[in-house]
């Protein structure tokens, strides 16, 4: 399968890289004004962050969020697109939610509980994953289905050829980045 992984800046891109082993992976690191190099792909994916400090409210010296381009990216793109952790974020943001912040930073590995259509395409009721953000959504983006949540918020959404994590399933964990490629999206 031919793959853009955009890099939010992620503090995990070798366990992604290794996740994605077998696959034709072009990797752009993004920034404001990126090109995306779409064309030719058959996925997506939206990596997770934090790496370099840039959060979902972040903004460009020309006071527009930083990850604006990418946003607008999500919403004009037909390809399958996988968000994890920022990317998930990035996908509720392009979709008109707010993502509030959280007290304090979460890293620790956390059970979800799946929904009745989480259980049907996931097969589990729960799952056990690393989670490591500040951020969290609270509600779906219209048009979107709840798949798994847990008590900091909404874990795993899907609509038509997106399907996006707040969770981190290239690190161990009962969903890993593989089988979702593996029939999920």
């Amino acid at each position: 399968m031919k793959i853009l992984l955009i890099n939010n800046h992620t503090r995990h891109l070798r366990s992604l890289q290794k996740s994605l082993a077998g696959h034709d992976v072009e990797v752009q690191v993004y920034k404001p004004g990126l090109n995306f190099h779409d064309a030719g792909k058959d996925l997506i994916i939206l990596s997770g962050g934090g790496g370099e400090g840039l959060e979902i409210d972040d903004k460009t010296e020309q006071d527009r969020l930083w990850y604006e381009d990418e946003m607008d990216f999500v919403l004009r793109s037909e390809k399958p697109l996988i968000g994890i952790c920022m990317g998930f974020e990035v996908i509720c943001r392009a979709h008109g939610l707010t993502v509030p912040k959280m007290p304090a930073l979460l890293h620790q590995q956390t059970s979800l509980k799946t929904t009745k259509k989480g259980q049907k395409l996931l097969g589990q009721r729960t799952l056990s994953q690393l989670e490591a953000h500040q951020w969290h959504v609270t509600q779906a983006p219209k048009g979107f289905e709840i798949l798994a949540e847990s008590a900091t918020g909404i874990e795993i959404i899907k609509k038509a050829n997106v399907f996006a994590t707040q969770f981190h399933p290239e690190k161990p964990g009962t969903l890993s980045l593989p089988a979702i490629l593996n029939g999920v999206i």
